[in-house]
């Protein structure tokens, strides 16, 4: 559970939750599903869609990397 809990925590001193990295996790699990449910022909997922939520999940997790790396420490 730690291991979760680390990757979904925005600064570990803070204790705080990352909503940007918990949004992108969530949305890239929706991808996966999606496409996983696409290949095996459970259903059709419009193209458009599956490329919206590609590059939600992508720049979630971007913006909270990005953050990290520019952060100032106090």
């Amino acid at each position: 559970m730690k291991f979760v809990k680390d990757i979904l925590t925005e600064d570990s001193k803070d204790d705080k939750y990352s909503s940007k990295k918990t949004f992108g996790i969530i949305s890239g699990i929706l991808v996966c599903l999606a496409f996983i449910g696409d290949g095996f022909h459970w259903f059709t997922v419009n193209e458009n869609l599956f490329s919206s939520m590609l590059i939600f999940s992508a720049t979630m997790l971007g913006v909270s990397t990005i953050k990290a790396f520019v952060k100032k420490d106090k």
